[in-house]
């Protein structure tokens, strides 16, 4: 039995998880610090770039002909997938696999979140609330992560859209329409004309008259 060929959307999409996954678990073994302080653009860029090569490769399995749709539907479901499992593998490693290590990141969440708002020259009674709230909240809840999640997708979705327009094909292929066959005529055939079996009639001769004799002298 012929083994079922794997899709290219899937197959980017899975790979772009892959990358996800191995570095959300490479900031966790690093430590709190780098799993809270972990550059999410680099990784966003890296998904990025796997969705604009994905729907290239798409277009150069079609011959060259992708519509924008198609194109947006390649690039955008890549990423989601990669979003999907960094939304996954946030929450689970801090609440499901290593809860201790939420608990060792709540003094570097406060070093941060203090340090950024002070930075902004925001007073203290309005930072206050929010150290409140590290201190007494779980801040990888699945609701959390889903909401930091959100404005990521659509920042993604957009540039989705803006490698769709580049790679979508110009114009389709150009086909001559097939043309019709001519409808027959609908005056009946005349039939052959039959020799006919009168004989000519004989050719008219005209008499001449005799010529006119010489005088003697």
């Amino acid at each position: 039995m012929r083994a079922k060929k794997i899709s290219i959307p899937l197959l980017f999409g899975l790979i772009a998880t892959g990358i996800m996954i191995l570095f959300i678990l490479g900031s966790w073994l690093a430590g709190p610090k780098a799993f809270a302080e972990r550059p999410v653009w680099l990784s966003n860029s890296i998904v990025i770039l796997i969705g604009a090569i994905a729907a290239a490769v798409e277009k150069r399995a079609k011959g060259g002909i992708l519509d924008f749709r198609s194109a947006l539907r390649v690039a955008f479901g890549v990423m989601v997938l990669a979003l999907i499992a960094q939304c996954l593998f946030t929450w689970l490693i801090p609440t499901v696999i290593d809860p201790h290590f939420n608990q060792r990141m709540v003094p570097v969440m406060l070093e941060n979140y203090e340090r950024d708002y002070h930075k902004f020259g925001v007073p203290e009674d309005q930072i206050q609330p929010g150290l409140d709230d590290i201190r007494t909240h779980n801040q990888y809840s699945l609701g959390r992560v889903i909401l930091w999640t959100a404005p990521q997708l659509l920042m993604l979705g957009i540039i989705a859209i803006l490698i769709a327009a580049t790679v979508r094909s110009k114009k389709g292929p150009t086909s001559t329409p097939p043309t019709s066959p001519t409808p027959p005529s609908s005056t009946p055939p005349t039939a052959p004309t039959t020799p006919s079996s009168t004989p000519p009639p004989p050719p008219t001769v005209h008499p001449t008259a005799p010529p006119t004799p010489k005088p003697e002298s």
